[in-house]
């Protein structure tokens, strides 16, 4: 194997790397948001509990002003019963207190029912707040570990940055130019192994003058379908290991 072959293999380890790390990277944003949506969710649930909470209270409310007012009408009706004279009066309030008692009991039946539902909706609150807690909680941990992730990422990456600047500047500028090239157009491997006579890349049958030349390694040789580097590993190696077409 060339000298220049083995640089840019190492060159290449640099960038496989780098992709990786950077498609990783621009993951993160995703995630970030994907955090804030769990906690968002909860939220609302816990809102809208309130609201309904707030509602039910107001309904609650609103009955019990309304048995005020129509006791405040009887209690005015029964003092009319004892001012008239008439009979045909008298029965006629009598009437209307006996149907505004009848709504009374309507309405206070319905002021059990709010009751009721306040207090189911004050429990399912105090659990929801629970769940908000746990969530929030956990978003934060969630956070501060993408942030960790993320900080160490970059870091590597300028590591690699800097080391790949440095095996670059060593490389004859032809074959990096040309490899260069290859990774730009492929986006996995620009350098493969023969393997028993085939492309490491694309798996395709090479002529022998092909493998004879990789062989001698006096010079880049490329496969000419998939147009990857080719180098002699002298020993056979999974082509599982390597991109596919």
């Amino acid at each position: 194997m060339s000298p220049e072959i083995e640089k840019l293999l190492v060159i290449q380890d640099r960038d496989k790397r780098l992709i990786q790390l950077e498609q990783q990277l621009v993951r993160i944003p995703a995630e970030r948001v994907e955090i804030e949506e769990r906690a968002k969710a909860a939220m609302s649930r816990l809102d809208e509990l309130k609201l309904k909470a707030k509602l039910t209270e107001a309904e609650r409310k609103q009955l019990e002003n309304d048995v005020g007012s129509k006791r405040t009408q009887i209690d005015k009706w029964r003092s009319q019963q004892v001012q008239t004279k008439k009979n045909e009066e008298y029965q006629a309030l009598a009437h209307e207190v006996a149907n505004a008692e009848k709504e009374i009991f309507k309405i206070e039946d319905k002021e059990l029912d709010l009751m009721e539902r306040s207090e189911k909706l004050a429990t399912e609150i105090k659990a929801e707040q629970q769940v908000l807690n746990d969530v929030n909680a956990q978003a934060q941990r969630q956070k501060e570990t993408i942030g960790k992730r993320e900080s160490a990422m970059k870091e590597e990456i300028e590591k690699l940055k800097a080391e790949r600047a440095a095996l670059s500047a060593t490389v004859d500028e032809s074959f990096l130019s040309r490899y260069e090239r290859i990774m730009r157009h492929r986006q996995d491997v620009a350098i493969v192994p023969l393997q028993h006579g085939n492309c490491g890349g694309c798996h395709l049958q090479l002529p022998p003058q092909v493998v004879h030349q990789a062989k001698r390694s006096a010079e880049m040789v490329t496969c000419e379908q998939c147009g990857r580097i080719l180098y002699w590993s002298g020993e056979y190696e999974p082509a599982a290991e390597h991109a596919s077409r």
